[in-house]
Order: structure tokens, then sequence, then C-alpha cells
């Protein structure tokens, strides 16, 4: 038994001198590349959305897309400065969990670097071209088109989907302020704080009392809501998710509008049963621009007797009556209830992550 053991214990170190000689190499090989360059590869972590502001459990970036464009500068010990990174594609892998790209570049001892993100990379995204101010950082975006993609196009959902990685239009995202990495903190993952550059729209539909009382059950036929504006450029002038009510972030146009593309106008879902829980029947995407007196919301609904007998009902209001804009990386909500006489409706809005909430009704 003891000769049995020692046998084992043999083999065991046979083993472990093997995997320290093939991770040696590994190492060796590295620096062979690397020139003499004792560090190990720069890699990237799985962003975070919106988490200065967020007050419930991180979103993460894989959640939302699985590409990401990166910048990174490198300053040495001696004070050179050197771009790492030049608008590099990362790739998330689903599978393993990890974020990857190459050819790899690789951490120096005494360097400190600075990096900047944004998401999803444009390679992916025809006729879109991202570009950054080397000095601040900051990250512009022209050609981001919108065609009214809507999560719920298909199906009314009693909750929201949160993320748009299955519709046509792009949920675009940067890092705001990029990450410094000092010289004390090399080696460890570069982790982003992405935030949404566009604004969300939702729209849930629900009865009233008087709807349920005399009839079997409510189908809302359809809804529009139009027309948007559909194509514009961004520039990043905001190291931070802007804040609403302050005048500053406000005032600041990071968006400028291309009025010469086509507007749009926004669909619902179609021949949704609606009862007093109600569904969401919109979540879309919307270019930041301000509400005119010529955008309608236009909502038709049948209710269905026992007796077979049905009603149809179809009425109009300005979306002006709701809202005055939609503004960059905020989330706006319209609550419809309907009824057999009269429509009465209630907007909010918070930020990206947040379903806002009112007891008070604008009929």
């Amino acid at each position: 038994m003891q000769k049995k053991a020692r046998h084992t214990m043999a083999l065991l170190a046979a083993l472990m001198l093997l995997a320290a000689c093939q991770y040696d190499g590994i190492v060796s090989n590295i620096r062979e590349d690397m020139r003499g360059n004792d560090s190990l590869a720069i890699s990237f972590g799985n962003g975070v959305i919106d988490a200065p502001v967020r007050t419930r459990s991180l979103t993460m970036l894989s959640e939302h897309t699985s590409t990401m464009g990166v910048w990174g500068w490198q300053t040495t010990k001696v004070g050179v400065v050197g771009c790492l990174f030049r608008d590099q594609e990362v790739t998330f892998n689903s599978e393993i969990g990890l974020w990857s790209y190459s050819p790899e570049k690789y951490w120096e001892e005494g360097s400190s670097y600075r990096f900047y993100a944004y998401a999803p990379h444009g390679n992916s995204v025809p006729n879109a071209n991202v570009a950054i101010d080397e000095e601040t950082g900051h990250i512009s975006i022209t050609g981001v088109t919108l065609s009214g993609s809507n999560t719920m196009s298909t199906n009314a959902r009693a909750k929201l989907y949160g993320t748009f990685k299955n519709v046509d239009d792009i949920d675009w995202m940067i890092d705001r302020t990029g990450r410094l990495v000092p010289k004390e903190q090399i080696r460890n993952k570069v982790i982003f704080n992405m935030q949404h550059i566009l604004a969300k729209f939702n729209v849930k539909v629900n009865t009233s009392s008087s709807i349920s009382a005399t009839s079997t059950y409510v189908v809302l036929d359809s809804i529009s809501i139009g027309r948007f504006l559909s194509k514009a450029d961004f520039s990043q002038i905001l190291d931070h998710s802007p804040i609403m009510g302050n005048a500053d972030d406000e005032a600041a146009q990071e968006w400028q509008i291309d009025s010469s593309n086509p507007l749009y106008t926004l669909q619902g879902t179609r021949y949704a049963t609606v009862d007093k829980d109600g569904c969401y029947v919109i979540e879309s995407l919307l270019i930041p621009q301000n509400v005119n007196e010529s955008q309608m919301v236009k909502i038709s609904y049948t209710l269905h007797f026992e007796d077979a007998r049905t009603e149809h009902y179809t009425y109009n209001f300005n979306l002006n009556q709701a809202f005055n804009s939609f503004n960059c990386s905020y989330n706006y909500t319209l609550y419809i209830t309907i009824g057999p006489d009269v429509i009465t409706f209630d907007a909010g809005s918070d930020i990206w992550e947040n379903e806002w909430e009112s007891n008070q009704w604008i009929k």
C-alpha cells in the first residue's frame, strides 16, 4: 500500500512538472512575441449599464449586445504616448462568457493606460461611422438611423423586454468617461460602464372598470404614433448620463438631426386582447427630439359582448399632451386606459431601466 502511494505521488509530481513546463513554455512564447516584455494580455470584462445611476442589480453589456469597439492609449514610464487600440472590435463568446479580440496586446510594467468604448461595434451597422476625439475621449457616431422597430410588434406583454438585440434598430451605447488605469492597477480586466444615448419609448394599454362590467373582452385593433425623426448624428459633449431637470445637461446639443430623411410612424401590437391589468404594446427606441403638434396617437379597439355583439371605437389625441420632448438616455412611458365613452392617459419618464408609475390620471 505504501509502495503504491509512493508511485502515485511520483506520478502527480511528474504531471505537475509537465504542467509547469507547458506553462513556462506558453509564458516564454508570450515573452518572445512581446520582445521580452514581461506582462500579461490586456483583457476586457463584461461591461455594466448605467452603473452610477442604477438602484437595482446591474445589467450586463452582454445582455444587450455581443460586440463593442475599443480605443486605448498607453503612456510609458518615460512619458511616451502610443495608441494600442484603434476602434478594436471586441466580441462576446456566450459559450464561455468572455470578451476577446485579436491580436492580443499586453500590459507593460510602469505604464499607465486610458480606454474608451462604445457598443455595438460599427462594423455590424451599415452606413454608421464612429470616431473619437483623442484628446477628450469624446465619441461621435454619424448616420444613426431608426425605422420604428418595436419589441412588441407581434405579441403584447405584461412586462418590457428591456433589450433590443432582436430588432433592426440599434441600441447605441457609449462609455462617457472612459477607463483610466494607473500603473499600480494594470493586469486587471478593463470593465466599461456604458450608457444608452437614444431614448426609449413605451406604451401600455389597459381597460377601465366600465368596460369590464359591460363586455366579455376587449381587443386593441391597432395603435399608431407618429411621426418621428429617423436619422441623426451624435457628438458626445457630456461626461456623464444627462440629468433630467439639469439646465446645463438639457442644453447640451449632442444630437444633430438630419431633417431630410423621411419620418416614420410607430406601430403597436395589433389585435391584442387587453384587460384591466394591461399590457405593453410598444417598446421602441427614439432619436432624442422635441414633440410637435402634428404628432398624433391613433388608437382603435373593439368591445366583444356575450351575445356576439361588437362595438368599435377610434380615438385620436396629440402626443404633445403627454410629452414635450424625448431626451437622451431616458425612458418614457405612455399609459392609456380605454373605455366605452372616454379614453384617459398618463405619462411619465425615468432612467432607462426603471418603469415609471403614477397614480395621477389625466383626462
